[in-house]
C-alpha cells in the first residue's frame, strides 16, 4: 500500500472517529434538551395547578364574602323590623340605629373591595349583635312592666268588685231593711224630716227605757220609749248593760213613734246589744 493511499485511511478513520464523536455529542445534546423540555412541561402544569388552585381559593372566598353580605343584609332586616314592634324605649334607640344601618353600607361596599377587612367587619357584627341583646333585654323589661300594669289593674278590678259585692249586701240588707219597717209600719223619714231634725247638740230628755227588738245583727233597735218621753231623731243615747254592769256604746234616735223609736249605733259597740238593756242618755242613769 502506498503512503498516500496510508495517509487516506488514516483520514478516513480520523473523520469516521469525529462523526462518532460528533454524533455521541448531538444525541446527548438533544436527550438534554428533551429532558429540560420534560422538566419545563411539568413546571408549568405544576404551576397550571398551583393557578388552579389559586383560583378556586380566590372563588370560595367571593362566595364567603357574597354569604357574609346576603347575613349582614338579613341581619340589617330584623333590626328594622325589631325597630317596627319596638315600643317609646326602643325609640330612643333610633339614631344608634340609623348610625348602625350606615355603618353596614359602608362596610358592604369595603367588603366588594378588599377581603382583608374582614376583621373590621367581624367587629360591627359583634357591636350589631350586642346591640341586638340590649334591644331584647329592653324588650323583655317591657313586657314586664306591662304584666305588672296588668297585674295590677287585675287588682284594682278585684277590689272594685268587692266592692260592688259589698254595695250589693248592703243594699239587699238595707232593702229587707224597708221591707222590716214597712212591715211593722214604721214610716221611713224622708231627706226634709232628716234635714230639719233636732240638732245633735240638743241634750235628750231625761228618760229610761230598754231595747224590745235588734235588727240586722245590732244595726237597728228598738227601744221602749218615744216622743210622748220627749224624744226626737237625732237625740244620742247610751247602752248600758246592768247584769254584768257594762257600758255598751252610743246611739241615735233615728225614728220615732207615740211610744217606741227606733235607733242606731254612731260609734263601735264595746258588746253586742241584748234585749233587756237599759237605754238613757247618761251613763249615770238609773241601774236598778
Amino acid at each position: 500500500m502506498t503512503t498516500t493511499a496510508k495517509i487516506l485511511v488514516v483520514l478516513n478513520l480520523l473523520l469516521a472517529v469525529l462523526f462518532l464523536g460528533f454524533s455521541a455529542s448531538s444525541m446527548s445534546a438533544r436527550l438534554g434538551m428533551q429532558g429540560r423540555l420534560t422538566g419545563i412541561e411539568k413546571e408549568k402544569k405544576s404551576l397550571d395547578d398551583k393557578v388552579a388552585v389559586e383560583r378556586q381559593s380566590a372563588d370560595k372566598a367571593d362566595k364567603e364574602v357574597k354569604t357574609l353580605t346576603n347575613d349582614l343584609s338579613l341581619k340589617t332586616k330584623s333590626y328594622e323590623e325589631l325597630k317596627k314592634q319596638s315600643d317609646n324605649t326602643i325609640d330612643n334607640l333610633t339614631a344608634d340605629l340609623t348610625n348602625f344601618r350606615k355603618e353596614a353600607d359602608v362596610t358592604t361596599q369595603r367588603l366588594k373591595q378588599m377581603a382583608e377587612e374582614a376583621t373590621q367587619r367581624k367587629e360591627e357584627i359583634d357591636q350589631s349583635r350586642k346591640q341586638n341583646q340590649d334591644l331584647v333585654a329592653k324588650n323583655v323589661t317591657a313586657q314586664n312592666e306591662l304584666s305588672k300594669a296588668r297585674d295590677e289593674i287585675q287588682d284594682h278590678k278585684n277590689q272594685i268588685e268587692r266592692l260592688n259585692d259589698k254595695i250589693r249586701v248592703s243594699e239587699e240588707k238595707q232593702r229587707k231593711l224597708m221591707n222590716w219597717l214597712l212591715t211593722n209600719k214604721i214610716n221611713v223619714p224622708t231627706g226634709d224630716d232628716i234635714d230639719t231634725g233636732t240638732d245633735t247638740l240638743t241634750p235628750p230628755p231625761a228618760v229610761e227605757g230598754v231595747i224590745t227588738e235588734i235588727r240586722d245583727g245590732g244595726k237597728w233597735m228598738e227601744i221602749s220609749v218615744g216622743e210622748n218621753d220627749g224624744l226626737k231623731p237625732k237625740h244620742q243615747l247610751q247602752i248600758f248593760r246592768t247584769d254584768p254592769a257594762k257600758y255598751v256604746g252610743m246611739v241615735e234616735v233615728f225614728r220615732t213613734w207615740p211610744n217606741k223609736a227606733v235607733v242606731r249605733p254612731i260609734e263601735t259597740l264595746q258588746a253586742p246589744p241584748k234585749k233587756g238593756d237599759r237605754v238613757g242618755p247618761s251613763s249615770n242613769m238609773n241601774r236598778g
